[in-house]
């Protein structure tokens, strides 16, 4: 009897510690990719000294949690006004940070309503300065507003243009909305009301947070597991105020930081047998079995901001 308790107990010890290193081994599994839209500033312009501090706070961020990164390039940006010398130096700097330049195009330009021919114009185009820099041509496209082709082969006949110039589609997973809470932000640091930045920042790390444990959902729902997450930022000053809080927060949570190419090599990016134009790829998922994702969204004061600056333009 003493023996086959002790031979339980030690089944129990084993199971135990079975079951602690496959919980180990499924947090290490989680990974996301960080993409950085927009480069050098999305939003607004803003002030040089700005602009190079912006740009510093992301790459530390960067570099003290070990996360890969590509940033994509809309080049009109550099053009600016007494300012091309400078935003060219800037977006080198993002090169000599280790973070690699993929074509965003050259203006911005929205797939749904420009023609095949000028779209891909604008991808030639938007390459010129990002190819010199890291000397050599663009390995990822993200396409702006995540508008794929309006047809699926408009988008195949895209894709195959761009794989011709060793240039693959760079999809998203789960996106921060930080476009959204700029306007709430850069508001009140224009007052340089310290408290309401504070408040700013904390709701965009609640939503991040909130739209990742959803995304999470809907990659189980999906697949059945958990995917290789590729995350949707962008360059502007709300990222790089809250960029080390949230890089952590997803550290937190069990996530490693990976590579955009080895995020890619997750089977859950093959493209689905039902076509919808967005690379929001969950969505796009979603969409081809017949479900809906909503998701999160931000507070109705970052709402309200957001649209009063747009309808201030």
């Amino acid at each position: 009897m003493m023996i086959s308790r002790r031979i339980f107990l030690l089944l129990v010890s084993l199971c135990s510690l079975i079951m602690f290193v496959h919980g180990q081994t499924e947090a290490q599994r989680k990974a996301i990719a960080i993409t950085i839209d927009d480069l050098p500033l999305n939003g607004p312009n803003i002030p040089v000294r700005n602009l190079e501090i912006m740009t510093s706070s992301i790459l530390d961020a960067l570099r003290k949690h070990d996360a890969p990164a590509v940033g994509f390039v809309n080049e009109s940006l550099l053009f600016i006004d007494g300012q091309a010398d400078l935003r060219i130096s800037l977006l080198r700097s993002w090169v000599d940070a280790g973070v690699e330049l993929g074509n965003h195009t050259y203006a911005h330009v929205g797939f749904r309503d420009t023609p095949l021919e000028k779209y891909e114009d604008d991808f030639v185009r938007g390459d010129a300065v990002t190819a010199k820099l890291q000397k050599k041509s663009a390995r990822y496209f993200r396409h702006p507003f995540l508008q794929m082709g309006p047809t699926r082969d408009i988008e195949l006949a895209f894709e195959k243009f761009i794989e011709a110039r060793g240039c693959r589609i760079a999809p998203i997973t789960i996106s921060t909305e930080d476009w959204m809470f700029l306007a709430a932000y850069q508001k009140a640091k224009m007052r340089a009301d310290e408290r309401e930045m504070k408040k700013v920042s904390d709701e965009y790390i609640r939503f991040a947070q909130a739209a990742l444990e959803y995304r999470e959902k809907a990659s189980d729902k999906l697949f059945g597991r958990q995917i290789s997450q590729i995350l949707l930022l962008h360059a502007n000053e709300v990222t790089s105020a809250n960029m080390d809080r949230l890089l952590q927060m997803y550290k937190d949570h069990g996530y490693r930081f990976v590579t955009l190419e080895s995020a890619l090599k997750d089977p859950s990016y093959s493209l689905p047998p039902n076509y919808t134009a967005t690379s929001d790829w969950l969505q796009h998922w979603a969409t081809s079995k017949g479900e809906k994702l909503e998701g999160p969204t931000p507070p109705e004061f970052i709402q309200k901001a957001y649209a009063d600056a747009q309808s201030a333009k």
